[in-house]
Formats: structure tokens, sequence, C-alpha cells
């Protein structure tokens, strides 16, 4: 894997000095090789390797094919043997030569078959122009700036602002937009006049300008239509092990991030099934030993029964339980976060408390980690939305069969349920907004998320953004399950890509996460809805998927892990530096005018006496001061000019 930028002058005269001597300065990522550079007239570009498969061993990229176009790769094709067979190539020839050779041979427009978790940037110096283009449903991007002289990019932010050209200048609306669930235009960035390569995308630029097309979308329209739910478990099966085959791929064993629940518990069992007898380590984050938590209905806390029911189940696993007592370096002072990722982490606290994991795995010597963070989107949905689908199918025989059994299961009334996942879905955005407004005051619906002031919200257009999307996305989607997952695994899944890549940067690990393997995502969208409710059993597809796998212990829980169950304590210890933080921003311009600062004073005035005061209060002081805080750290560091 590996980290690129490059700068294209379509006129060799708009080519600067700086510009081409920033191109091979050092990148800011942990375990990045020294850049390797390649020039021409117009263009400058660079790469540094991160050794992750075999094969980045022998990438000397950049690279130029026959036809003097040059590629730069980050990331891994699923299937390169198959490949290199068909494109006739040496064996373990390296995936930027066989992605040059694959587009060589069969050109742009095939780009929805080439398989594989990358980004990848092509200069063709023969018509002067620039194609950048990343892998349905990767967990990476590529971010570019344009302007009529030329075009620059890179994989991260910081690896494209060290580029003196490209511009720095936040735009107050994304920044705001982060802190909730609306997303207008993913390629929007928190820079103005910075865009993104989403997933699916490809981008093309040259002197007559930059154009930015869709080659991959998933298909809420799609449906699959098998004999029998046995015919739906088998096929999920070989789709799950296919996906948790692909992202194996790896010069090393790769670690799983394990909980107790069934998407982390899915891709262990079914790596530790494919890796056996060879050990797959996993990491689990637990409170430390000793600490009392404040209980919380529906949720569990400790996830050490369920990791030693699998690991009794798979003797190759090789667990560790990984805790902190007091905050992660990332919480207390983000600083070489914004250096390594060039962007704020929203949920710096939910990244600290996963931080001893991460240390842990490194110290292990892993650069890989499998998570299983788009399970309930894809094989473990839950199937309560697609009641409403139902409904609106006039499928209501189906709708009275699984309702009382989806009632009982949630441990919900008849009618709550009734109302919760098919009534209110389906009315009109308007009316939503009204019984929002009637349940909350005369409060914007902004200062549900984030502490912003009222007057900020409005004057960019933060509150238009929200009312245009709704609570949820459903202003724009209706009750369709389909087209709401669609949304969730699209636009805002940019989000948290952009995230990963930052703390790709920092930790030098690469997040995988196989439920989100296009091929499996696509097979979890087409099938009936009732497929995951059968018997009234929430996510049955993946109960009746993972039968063959996983302890009946992890199968038959309800509840949910709760991550980080030690938030109060470890956010008291963060109170006297967030007091601290709140003084500074009041003089910084952006930070004072955007964020609510006096009442982020007031939470830390009135601070709970214990954790389970505190529970009640577990937004505002666990989510929205925290959030606040970061936020104003990195506008803080940003003005600064500390890129």
């Amino acid at each position: 894997m590996s980290d690129f930028r490059g700068h294209i002058a379509y006129n060799a005269d708009a080519l600067t000095e700086q510009d081409q001597a920033r191109a091979g300065a050092p990148f800011l990522g942990a375990g990045l090789s020294k850049p390797r550079v390649w020039r021409d007239a117009c263009a400058s570009l660079a790469l540094a390797q991160r050794i992750v498969t075999a094969e980045d061993r022998v990438e000397l990229q950049p690279v130029a094919d026959a036809a003097g176009r040059v590629v730069l790769f980050d990331g891994y094709l699923f299937d390169p043997a198959a490949l290199i067979a068909d494109l006739g190539l040496r064996p373990r020839t390296p995936d930027s030569e066989v992605t040059a050779a694959w587009l060589a041979r069969y050109g742009f427009d095939a780009l929805h078959r080439l398989q594989g978790d990358f980004a990848c940037a092509l200069w063709d110096p023969s018509d002067r122009r620039l194609h950048l283009f990343v892998a349905p449903m990767a967990l990476r991007t590529i971010y570019w700036h344009a302007r009529p002289a030329g075009v620059w990019f890179a994989t991260t932010l910081s690896a494209l602002h060290q580029f003196p050209g490209v511009p720095q200048q936040l735009d107050p609306l994304q920044l705001a937009l982060q802190f909730t669930a609306a997303v207008g235009d993913p390629a929007d960035t928190l820079y103005k006049d910075i865009r993104l390569v989403a997933p699916g995308c490809h981008v093309i630029a040259g002197p007559a300008g930059v154009q930015e097309r869709t080659f991959w979308r998933l298909d809420p329209s799609r449906r699959v239509q098998l004999k029998s739910p046995e015919a739906y478990v088998e096929a999920a099966r070989a789709l799950l092990d296919q996906a948790v085959r692909r992202s194996l791929r790896a010069a090393t064993t790769p670690g799983v991030t394990l909980s107790g629940g069934l998407d982390s518990a899915a891709v262990a069992a079914s790596a530790a099934r494919i890796l056996a007898p060879q050990s797959l380590p996993t990491y689990t984050v637990e409170p430390p030993p000793g600490r009392t938590l404040a209980e919380r209905g529906g949720w569990y806390d400790r996830e050490r029964p369920y990791v030693d029911a699998l690991a009794a189940r798979y003797p190759n696993l090789q667990p560790h339980f990984c805790h902190s007592d007091d905050p992660a370096s990332i919480e207390l002072d983000p600083t070489a976060f914004f250096v390594a990722g060039g962007r704020p982490v929203i949920n710096a606290n939910h990244i600290g408390w996963f931080d001893p994991a991460y240390r842990t795995a490194q110290g292990n010597g892993h650069n890989v980690l499998l998570t299983g963070q788009s399970g309930n989107l894809t094989l473990s949905y839950s199937g309560m939305r697609g009641l409403g689908d139902l409904a609106r199918a006039g499928r209501i025989d189906q709708l009275i069969r699984l309702l009382p059994g989806a009632a009982r299961y949630r441990q919900n009334t008849l009618w709550g349920t009734l109302k919760g996942e098919v009534l209110l879905p389906a009315l009109p955005a308007k009316l939503r907004a009204a019984l929002w407004r009637w349940r909350h005051g005369d409060a914007a619906p902004s200062t549900k998320y984030a502490a912003i002031r009222s007057d900020f919200a409005a004057q960019v257009g933060l509150d238009a953004a929200l009312a245009a999307q709704g609570e949820d996305g459903l202003a724009l989607y209706g009750s369709d399950s389909r087209k709401l997952i669609v949304h969730h695994l699209g636009a805002q899944r940019v989000r948290m890509i952009e995230t990963i890549r930052a703390v790709r940067a920092y930790y030098g690990l690469e997040l995988r996460d196989p439920l989100a393997d296009p091929d499996l995502t696509e097979f979890c969208l087409a099938i009936p809805r009732d497929q995951y409710l059968l018997g009234g059993v929430q996510r049955s597809l993946a109960r009746r998927v993972l039968a063959d796998r996983l302890p009946e212990a992890v199968l038959a829980e309800r509840g949910f892990g709760r991550q980080n169950p030690e938030w109060f304590t470890r956010i008291t210890a963060q109170r006297e530096s967030f007091a601290a933080e709140i003084e500074r921003l009041a003089q910084v311009p952006l930070a004072a005018e955007m964020l609510d600062l006096p009442r982020l004073k007031q939470l830390l005035d009135t601070w709970p006496e214990d954790a389970a005061a505190a529970e009640t209060r577990r937004f505002e002081l666990a989510q929205l001061l925290p959030r606040a805080v970061q936020t104003g750290r990195f506008i803080r560091w940003s003005e600064r000019g500390n890129h």
C-alpha cells in the first residue's frame, strides 16, 4: 500500500519550482518509505510505499507503461493471479503494473470490472489528461484541487497541503455538517476548492477542464430471488467467505478487532476457518479490571465471555484483551493526528478507546486489521425498517405475519413497533419536522447534534441543509429501506473513509472491512426484506448464515455491546484540558464564531457526581462536548497554518 501525490501543469511554464520540489517531500504518515519521484515537462508525481502485501516489496512506483502513461497505485487487487494470467504477465507482478496493463487493454469504460480495494492515478502525457479513480466500496479516496492552469492531487489532505499552490481555507458549512447526519455532495471536503474522489468515481482533468463521473453505484432497484430461505443462506455464506478471503491478502497475517457482536465475530470466525491451523490474533477492548460501570438497559459491557466462547471453538484464535486507565494522546493533544491526516476526527474519544488495541497490534507487527464495521447495513441488517417497505408495497399479509414476532423480539409493544418502524418513517418530511420541533421546543435542529451557535448555523446554511435532508435522510428517501442503506453506504460512508484514511496515516494501520465487500453488499441489498426477519427474529439472515461457525452465546445475544462503557471516567480525566481549551478558543475567530462556548462551559460547570448520574447526559458529555472541543482544536491548529 502507499500514499501518493502529484501536480500537473497543462502548460510547462506553469509548473512552479516550489510545487515541483514539494512533490518529493517526505510524506507525513506512519510506516512510509522515502518517496520515489517521476517528472516530465508538465508533471511532478511522487509515491511513498508502505509494505502490506508481499508484492509491495517489489513495487517501484511511479511506473510507466509501454505507451508512456504513468500509474500511481494505492491498495490491492482482489484476485491478481487471474488478472496476471489473462494479461499474460509474469507471476507475482506488482498490482500497479497489473492495473496499468489492464487499463491499456480494457480502458476506463470497464473500470467497474476491476475488483479490489484501491485508489489510482494515471497521467497520460500524450493527451495531457490525468485520471483519478477509486474502486467500488474501497476504504480509500483521493483529494484534488484544480485551476485552469493545472491540478494537484494526493491520497491524504496532509500530503495535498504540502503543495504551496493548494489553498487551505476551511469551509464553515462543511465543518459544521461533520457534526450531523446530513451529507450534501459527498465529494465536498472541509476545505473550499478541494474535492475528493469517492469510491466508484472517476475524475478526468485536462486542459479543457475537469469531468467527474460515477462508474459504479449500489442499485436499490436490483432484486435477487432464490428458491428458498436455505438458498439465501448458502449464497450469503459463499459471499462472506469470499469477502474475508479477499481481505486476508497481506504479507503478514492480519489481526481482527473483535467484540462479542455478530459482525466482528463473523469476520474472525470466517478468517479462522480459512487460515487454520495458522494462528489468527484478535484484539478486544474492554474496561479496566475491577471497574464498576453504570447499568444501561439492553446493553452489555463485557466482551470477554463471547470472545472466550469463540476462542474455545477455534483453537487458532489468539485473543488479546486491551484496556487503558487514561485518555489516549489523540484525545489530549490531537496535533499529531492533524499533521498526519490533515483533518479532525469528530469522535476522538471513540478512537481513543480503541487506541490500546491499535498500539498492541502495532507492537505485534500488524499493519492490517480486519473489522466488521459495515455489517449492520449488509449481512447483519436488522430488517426492521423493511417492515415499512412491506406496508408501502401493499404486502400487508407479510407485515401482519412478521410484526408480532419482531415486537416480541425487541421486547416492545406491537403499537410501539408499528409506530416507530412503519408509521413515523412514512410521514411527509414537513410533518416529521413539525413533530421534532414539538418534542424539542424552539431549538434549532443543529443544536441536537452540536454546540453550534444558532446565528452561525443560520448564516452558513446549516439549518437549511438539515431541513432539506431530514433527521436521518428520510426527506430524501422516504421510508424505502434500500434507498436509505444506499445513502449510508454511499454518501455517509465517505466521511468514515476520510477518518479511516487519517487513522491509517496516524497509526500506520490499514483497516479492512470484509462486510462492505461489493459483491456481498450488492447481494444483501437485493434480497427480499423478509429474509432479515424470518420468524420475527431480527438479523435473521446473519444468525442463520453464521449458525455453522459461531457459538450459541454469540448467536442468541439480543443486546448490544457498549463501546467505551467507562466513558465517564475517561472524559472526566479530560475535564481540565477541555476547560483550558475552551478559554483558548475564545481567541480563535472561526471557533468563537461557530461554537457555543458558553454552553460548553456550562457542561463543565454542571459535572455529574458519578457514572450513574452521568448516564442520562451521555450524549452531551461523551459526544457533544468532546466533538466541539476537538473541532475547535482543529480550527486553532488550521488557522495557525500548521500543515
